[in-house]
């Protein structure tokens, strides 16, 4: 090789090297990323919400009654309150006379109720309405069995399977919440580790690359609204699977994990 290409070759190098670097956006990317995040994030608080709101309804509908055998006087029955309500493992008692729980079937049922006058069962016995804690209800069986062996006169009634999936649907709401402030946590940790990475480039778009985080969540938005819209109850369905704390909440971790994307540019 000669020395002038030698020359040549050499000097091409130093002018490259002492080019001004530029900084490439990598917005687009940015925003795909942040926009896949952001629609998981969308169908874990959906599904969150739902669940939640399932939850709710099978707690506030589910109790034990314990119904009276023998006649009792209403000292008795006052008395048997006071020692049921004295339990850690049940939450509330509530006493019916004969004539409340008639009542409380004619407004559920009036037609049970008017066969039962038509057969001379004008009088229902009176009982007990049991709310239990979450614990009670894991362990239903035993403990029903020791308020049958505590109190001979009363009879217990419930639900089996209610009381089953009341607590596995209580048990995957709480698994589900653990694993979501998890991975948030997992999330802020590793954009404390890119912020506190020591670097000597200057990044002028960390604003752009929040405002393309913003948009990504935006963009989840109205993905779910799209997939929404065709059942017609669009407004319905914003209220039943999440809130607007919610999605200000997922705005803003957009926001920071696209800022935070732009500083790291590793993708």
């Amino acid at each position: 090789m000669k020395d002038t290409e030698l020359k040549e070759m050499f000097e091409g190098k130093a002018e490259a090297s002492g080019a001004p670097k530029q900084v490439f956006r990598l917005h687009r990317r940015l925003f795909l990323l942040v926009f896949a995040v952001a629609v998981l994030l969308q169908s874990v608080v959906f599904v969150n919400m739902r669940l939640g709101n399932y939850y709710k309804e099978l707690d506030s509908t589910f109790k034990v009654l314990l119904t009276v055998n023998s006649q009792a006087e209403n000292e008795t029955l006052e008395q048997i309150g006071e020692s049921l309500n004295q339990k850690e493992d049940i939450q509330s008692v509530r006493l019916f006379s004969p004539e409340d729980a008639l009542e409380v079937v004619r407004r559920q049922n009036p037609q049970l109720t008017e066969a039962l006058l038509l057969m001379g069962k004008n009088k229902m016995p009176a009982y007990f309405e049991l709310k239990l804690n979450y614990k009670a209800i894991n362990n239903i069986r035993p403990f029903v069995d020791n308020l049958a062996a505590e109190y001979p006169t009363l009879e217990a009634h419930y639900n089996l399977q209610h009381a089953r999936l009341l607590f596995y649907t209580g048990l995957c709401s709480k698994l589900l919440n653990l694993a979501v402030i998890f991975s948030i946590l997992l999330f802020l940790a590793f954009m404390f580790l890119v912020e506190a990475y020591p670097s000597n480039q200057v990044r002028a778009h960390y604003f752009g690359g929040a405002v393309s985080g913003i948009l990504a969540g935006l963009a989840s938005c109205a993905f779910f609204a799209v997939l929404v819209y065709p059942t017609g109850f669009l407004a319905e369905a914003v209220r039943q699977f999440t809130t607007p704390g919610r999605q200000l909440l997922m705005l803003a971790f957009c926001g920071l994990f696209g800022w935070t994307l732009t500083k790291w540019q590793k993708f």
